[in-house]
């Protein structure tokens, strides 16, 4: 049995906040076993699995809409891909209770969202900025209970702090999707070292 298939649980490191897709890809990938642990970027991912400080990592490293994931592929390099998981990814308008959508003027979002997003926001005029991640910006928003801005993420984000989806999904293609990977520490074989940072011909 490979370790990552037994019946123990994991401390995974992922880029996000509570409800995004990277929770929802380890949710996927170990159910039960995963124990989410969010950072701020790709880069703090990778060093928390180099030092030993997560079991496991996951990364987004190639989108349908965008194309490979570049700063989520290098963070990868070092590491062992142990599987990978396909994930339909829609983004949806998040705001705090009572704000609707003729109020907003402004979203703020991860800058994959963006570029997934990127004909709706021209389309509707609104300003743009590019946070590390939508989810983790999300309790900030709440506190502000600002009606002017809002928030492209997941439904999930709502599900876990308390935004409200105002319109969605809103990402430019419809079948949007990406492709998480799940990685480890430890010793690559030269074929594995060929092929571990693969970009998925059909994801």
């Amino acid at each position: 049995m490979e370790p990552w298939t037994d019946k123990r649980r994991y401390t995974v490191g992922y880029q996000g906040g509570p409800g995004c897709h990277s929770e929802r890809a380890g949710l996927t990938l170990l159910s039960e076993r995963f124990i989410g642990w969010p950072f701020a970027s790709f880069a703090d991912v990778a060093a928390a699995l180099a030092n030993a400080h997560v079991d496991l990592i996951l990364l987004p490293v190639f989108n349908s809409t965008t194309g490979p994931i570049l700063d989520a592929l290098e963070a990868s390099r070092p590491f062992v891909a142990l599987d990978e998981t396909r994930l339909h990814i829609e983004h949806f308008v998040m705001a705090v209770p009572g704000a609707r959508m003729s109020h907003i003027k402004a979203v703020w979002a991860h800058p994959q969202v963006a570029k997934q997003c990127a004909g709706w926001i021209q389309r509707n005029g609104l300003q743009l900025k590019l946070v590390d991640d939508g989810a983790r910006r999300a309790p900030a928003f709440l506190k502000s209970r600002r009606r002017d801005v809002a928030v492209l993420g997941p439904v999930g984000i709502g599900k876990a702090t308390g935004l409200y989806p105002l319109e969605g999904p809103v990402q430019d293609q419809a079948d949007n999707r990406t492709t998480f990977r799940l990685l480890a520490r430890g010793e690559r074989s030269p074929a594995e070292s060929k092929t571990k940072n693969r970009v998925p011909a059909t994801a």
